[in-house]
């Protein structure tokens, strides 16, 4: 009897069970026919042939989930929640500790790409005087600092300056010793300002020796070049692609070997692309500075210290001069000197004089 009832409470469990999960199993039916339904109307024409496809969708896309137990929805609902958790946790693991110095090298290097890209670019921005194109081999100097007079460094203490800069006519400056003659013959010549030598050769005919160097320097609208030209010279002291510092010794006072009284010709000029060629540019102040006016009014300048790149090859017209072809006037003395030169000898050896203790 007991066997019995036990049994009949099975079978009741049973029935109640299959009941719930029949009911619990209606209900995704009709949802799902609903949507089915609902999103086919506007399409099925005709009827007739939509029906067919929509009862196959149906069956299809929800034979499976009649299938699963409340219980067991439950347990995959669980395991789905925990491997989310996991995930995360994993990535949030990995990311923490490499983030950052996955991040500090990127910033590294585009810094250090673009600073090259930005240097050069900043030539561009030079004066149209300046504007050429560039090619060939590149250089790098110290941003200038100031500059100085080449000569009796830093102020020419001992020397005066002989001839002015003139438009169209005498495109620098002429310095010489205040014991005139040639007894300054010899004597240094510093470069102006921190720089690098793009021209050092003998270029014989009225020349003589010349050194050419390239400035770099900062003013109010961002960073500018210069060349500033050595002529004259006795002796060369550097040659082309060496820096250089202001102050330095680079040359030796001479007289164009034997075509002058010793004196140095100094200019100093905007467009970087004269070289030895200035027959073929406008020799006036649109080309080339005062050389003392540049000088005074860019003793002391602002620099980080930080190198600049320059272009070296910049002189397009002197690839067609061959210099060992142009004649030499060497002890072809011209008795060197002017009323100019005399004048301006009597006016510095008259305000030394008066200035002496």
């Amino acid at each position: 009897m007991v066997g019995k009832v036990v049994i009949g409470a099975l079978v009741g469990v049973l029935i109640s069970g299959g009941t719930n999960s029949a009911q619990q199993v209606e209900v995704p039916r009709e949802k799902a026919g609903t949507v089915v339904d609902s999103a086919k109307r506007p399409t099925a024409q005709p009827v007739t042939e939509v029906r067919p496809q929509t009862v196959a969708i149906v069956e299809t896309s929800h034979s499976s989930p009649p299938k699963l137990s409340i219980e067991q929805m439950r347990q995959a609902g669980a395991l789905a929640a925990q491997k989310v958790r996991e995930e995360n946790h994993d990535i949030e693991t990995d990311a923490g500790p490499l983030d950052s110095p996955a991040l500090q090298p990127k910033k590294q290097i585009s810094v250090d790409a673009v600073r090259p890209i930005d240097r050069p670019s900043r030539e561009s921005e030079s004066p149209a005087a300046q504007s050429t194109s560039f090619s060939g081999q590149m250089a790098f100097t110290k941003l200038a600092d100031g500059f100085d007079l080449p000569v009796g460094k830093p102020d020419g203490r001992g020397y005066y300056k002989a001839r002015g800069m003139r438009a169209h006519g005498h495109l620098g400056e002429d310095w010489d010793g205040v014991r005139g003659g040639d007894t300054d013959l010899g004597d240094p010549v510093y470069a102006i300002g921190d720089g690098v030598v793009v021209f050092a050769r003998d270029c014989h005919q009225g020349w003589g020796n010349v050194i050419i160097v390239r400035h770099a320097y900062r003013d109010g609208l961002g960073v500018r070049n210069v060349d500033s030209l050595y002529g004259h010279l006795q002796k060369i002291l550097v040659h082309r692609g060496q820096a250089v510092r202001r102050g330095q010794q680079i040359a030796a006072i001479g007289n164009a070997h034997g075509l002058y009284d010793a004196h140095l010709h100094l200019e100093v000029r905007k467009n970087i692309a004269i070289g030895m060629s200035r027959d073929k540019f406008a020799q006036d102040f649109s080309n080339y500075y005062d050389p003392s006016e540049f000088i005074a009014s860019h003793r002391h300048l602002q620099t980080s210290g930080a190198s600049y790149r320059i272009a070296m090859n910049t002189f397009t017209y002197d690839s067609r001069i061959h210099w060992d072809q142009l004649r030499n006037y060497s002890h072809a003395r011209t008795g060197g000197g002017s009323s100019e030169s005399a004048y301006a000898l009597k006016k510095a050896v008259t305000s030394q004089s008066a200035t002496a203790p």
